[in-house]
């Protein structure tokens, strides 16, 4: 069968490939932290990471003129699709890596031309001397996830939000993050905070926290259902001072950069949600081809082909909406978060639905944990959650089609 059903440029379907040979000369290995303690997985998640320098995976999305490949969200989808196919943890790894550095890259597309020759530039030759450095975004907190910004000044629990204050050529941050990919693991974190508490997400600016920094530390590394070969934490920022070139933007421009972070990475997040749903298809495909019932392949059964169809119809579909806008948002600035975050709904609602199907269509089969399709159920749920709620970027697809009325 085809990988892809969308038209993409020969060039992305070498990336493609190439990323797919890389991911599954790991999948023993990712397999087996998917059933491994959870603070198990630390050391051998960094080994992989490292061994991907020598396809330059990291540096994909960097611009060529900063030492990267250039291939920005397509690019990203493209090979966050190949790395799903075979394990959603280390596709979450990767994005979170490529997360973190948006709001550099974002910088710099507003002109910032200094912030990219003080971090990108470093992280691709980091890269290729088979030392990749590991980021992570930080935004979410205990009293603070997807309504960040309805949070208001002096409503109960404000007060807990992360502070960052001035001091002499410093700024100092205090607060707490939680649910943050690869926190445990990162070596520079972006960081948002609030600078003023009276004007709250008003004052938001974005930070970069290297793991050396005094008053950091890891909090806990959390136990999760699915993409567990992918570290998640707890962070804790007490008193952690940061000079004035490791401000990403100024007070005021933080929850600007927040919405534009995630209108770029919703549809790569739809890429993984795809490559988890098409690794679900092939197994119930496998599976339906081999296994015997009434003396003939259970594929032969209406129900069966039925639900196969409806799968692939399924997958065709969130291929092309993931990828038509993957390559718009390469295009179009401001760029388009309504279909943005509708690529990321649609794609994993689909995950999720071909990976419940996929453990029917297998029967008791299915729901043992010796065939891969409990861990996809598992992994696929978690693309319902993170960059957003579905609920949540519904409601941002709400607002934007009643704004346009």
């Amino acid at each position: 069968m085809k990988t892809h059903t969308y038209p993409l440029p020969q060039e992305y379907l070498y990336i493609y490939n190439t990323v797919r040979e890389f991911a599954s000369s790991y999948e023993a290995l990712l397999l087996k932290l998917d059933r491994a303690g959870h603070e198990d997985v630390v050391k051998d998640i960094r080994e992989v990471l490292r061994s991907s320098s020598r396809i330059r995976l990291l540096s994909l999305p960097i611009p060529r003129d900063l030492g990267g490949s250039g291939y920005f969200t397509l690019g990203s989808t493209v090979a966050l699709e190949a790395l799903a196919f075979h394990d959603a943890g280390l596709a979450t790894t990767v994005g979170a890596v490529w997360l973190g550095l948006l709001p550099i890259v974002i910088a710099g597309m507003l002109g910032r031309g200094d912030v990219g020759e003080r971090w990108l530039k470093p992280f691709a030759e980091a890269d290729a001397r088979g030392e990749p450095q590991v980021w992570a975004f930080a935004i979410t907190e205990p009293t603070a996830g997807s309504d960040y910004e309805r949070i208001e000044p002096g409503v109960p629990g404000s007060v807990f939000l992360t502070y960052a204050r001035r001091e002499g050529g410093y700024w100092v941050i205090s607060g707490r993050k939680i649910f943050i990919s690869n926190g445990p693991i990162a070596d520079y974190i972006t960081v948002f905070a609030l600078t003023d508490k009276q004007k709250g997400v008003a004052s938001m600016a974005c930070f970069v926290v290297p793991r050396s920094a005094e008053g950091f530390r890891v909090v806990s590394i959390i136990d999760k259902m699915g993409h567990r070969s992918s570290p998640t934490g707890e962070l804790a920022f007490e008193g952690v001072r940061v000079p004035e070139d490791h401000v990403i933007c100024p007070p005021g421009l933080g929850w600007d950069f927040v919405q534009l972070s995630l209108a770029y990475s919703r549809a790569p997040v739809g890429g993984i949600a795809l490559g988890i749903a098409k690794r679900a298809f092939r197994e119930a495909l496998s599976y339906a081809g081999s296994r015997i019932q009434g003396g003939r392949r259970i594929m032969e059964h209406q129900i069966v082909r039925e639900k196969l169809a409806n799968m692939y119809i399924m997958i065709s579909a969130a291929e092309s909406l993931v990828y038509s806008v993957a390559s718009r948002l390469e295009s179009e600035f401001p760029p388009p978060m309504g279909d943005s975050s509708a690529a990321k709904v649609f794609a994993s609602d689909v995950a999720v639905h071909v990976a419940l199907e996929a453990i029917q269509i297998m029967g008791g089969y299915g729901y043992t944990r010796d065939l891969v399709a409990e861990k996809l159920l598992r992994d696929a749920k978690l693309t319902q959650i993170y960059e957003g709620t579905n609920e949540i970027n519904r409601l941002a697809i709400s607002d934007i089609i009643i704004n346009e009325v």
